[in-house]
């Protein structure tokens, strides 16, 4: 042969992260004991927190990342080694900004308070160091969350001589907010202590800034979560509409009949210079706007006051839209069938299920297909609007739509006793008006309903060979 064959390079296995499979450049030891590449185990805990992806142990997101010196020093040696061989040097990298620094911007917050936020170069500061999980951890123990908020009821309350209210830096704050979180202890009471934060959130939440109003719901659902029923129960109805003009936006953007969440993005935010400091996904941060604001109004939908209110509202119609575009989303589908089960207890909100073109269509479309929760769901609103409405209105439907037929599935496949018995309730009320349509299988519905929920269970057991 005129030339050498190139022997192949073996790289040592610890030399591998084991999220990208590749060389680490900055290996870094999580507190479940495995050392990843830095960048790839930040990454993967903004988008699945909690978790460590070889353990499977608890990995918050703002775990203590401690730099494997020796191991990196390692690999740089070996890359040198075997530079001659392709292998490409690895240089040192820049250590983050770490507690110095934010200690530091700590310091210049007390001294200066809101002064020093409304400075462009706080905000983008702080912003760079919250992305280390390390660091998001000290500003909230120095309370630098509730800076923010205060800055926010600034930003969002005062007026100059022209009535317009100065917003500089209002997106930038709620972006960090989102990032360094309200602990559970501050957000069972920060609600409480000053009336204006719910208000500044509600006057955010109907200004045209989408990703502002996602960031809001987020910061909305965390002070809630923890906060007071009585807070909970006696929302302002202004804070259910701007949820609900939210949610009308996602399903706009979806359906592409508005500008596209991208260009909302690139058109609302201002350039702050040569480096972007949120490294957010945005498209994850609209998913959990999107839970955030369900959780919200399955929460609140506890109360006839809020059902009220929210059916009002248009609630149901925007509730069925969303799923309809959010298709294969098994959360969200779980926290709109229930926001809906609870929305179908008045009259009204009945009556919009029925009203909606797809209401009965999309509940039933649902039903075996995405978790026993969604399941128990789903017949909960088929029973309830079968039970409740006028017989004429919903018979034709359930009919037209399939759900007779899924009814009938429930029963013959292997589901819980208490979905047999919700589905048999309602297939055994409307029994005569079945008989007038010639697509319904009368006869295996007679035998169905003949047997008792848990021997259809042992049979289907029976023919699975279980």
């Amino acid at each position: 042969m005129d030339h050498e064959e190139e022997e192949e390079v073996e790289i040592p296995n610890y030399f591998i992260c084991p999220i990208s499979l590749e060389i680490m450049k900055d290996p870094v030891t999580t507190v479940s004991g495995i050392t990843y590449d830095r960048q790839c185990i930040v990454k993967w805990l903004e988008k699945v927190p909690s978790s460590c992806p070889v353990t499977k142990q608890p990995l918050p997101l703002d775990s203590d990342l401690t730099p494997n010196h020796m191991l990196r020093r390692l690999i740089q040696h070996w890359c040198v080694e075997n530079e001659t061989r392709g292998v490409v040097r690895i240089s040192t990298p820049r250590a983050p900004p770490g507690k110095p620094n934010v200690v530091q911007e700590i310091k210049n917050l007390k001294k200066f308070g809101q002064e020093a936020l409304g400075r462009e170069d706080t905000l983008h500061k702080l912003e760079v160091l919250a992305m280390e999980g390390n660091n998001r951890r000290l500003m909230c123990e120095a309370g630098v969350h509730k800076s923010l908020i205060l800055f926010v009821v600034k930003c969002t309350s005062e007026e100059d001589e022209e009535g317009r209210r100065h917003i500089k830096g209002l997106d930038e704050s709620l972006r960090l907010l989102h990032l360094i979180s309200v602990p559970s202890n501050d957000a069972k009471t920060i609600l409480m202590e000053d009336d204006r934060i719910m208000e500044s959130l509600t006057w955010v939440l109907h200004q045209e800034d989408f990703f502002n109003k996602a960031y809001t719901i987020l910061l909305l659902r965390n002070l809630t979560e923890y906060t007071s029923s009585h807070i909970v129960e006696r929302l302002n109805p202004e804070v259910f509409k701007g949820i609900i003009g939210f949610l009308k936006d996602v399903v706009n953007s979806l359906n592409r009949t508005s500008p596209s969440v991208r260009d909302t993005v690139q058109s609302s935010r201002p350039s702050l210079g040569k480096t972007e400091p949120s490294k957010l996904d945005h498209t994850l941060v609209i998913k959990q706007a999107v839970t955030s604001a369900l959780m919200i109004l399955l929460e609140t939908s506890s109360w006839s006051r809020n059902r009220s209110i929210l059916v009002d509202l248009g609630a149901i119609y925007e509730l069925i839209e969303l799923e309809i575009s959010y298709a294969d989303e098994k959360r969200i589908t779980e926290l709109m069938l229930g926001a809906l089960s609870r929305l179908c207890c008045s009259a009204n909100g009945r009556a919009e299920i029925l009203a909606h073109r797809s209401g009965i269509a999309v509940v039933t479309k649902r039903l075996l297909r995405v978790s026993p929760a969604a399941d128990d769901r789903a017949l909960s609103i088929l029973s309830t609007v079968s039970k409740f409405s006028p017989e004429n209105m919903v018979v034709e439907e359930l009919v037209n739509v399939g759900t007779v037929e899924k009814l009938c599935n429930v029963l013959r496949l292997d589901c819980g006793l208490n979905l047999k018995e919700k589905a048999r309730e309602i297939l055994k009320d409307h029994f005569d008006e079945w008989k007038k349509f010639p697509c319904i299988d009368m006869t295996l519905l007679t035998n169905l309903l003949s047997s008792s929920p848990k021997d259809q269970l042992n049979e289907f057991h029976s023919r699975v060979g279980v």
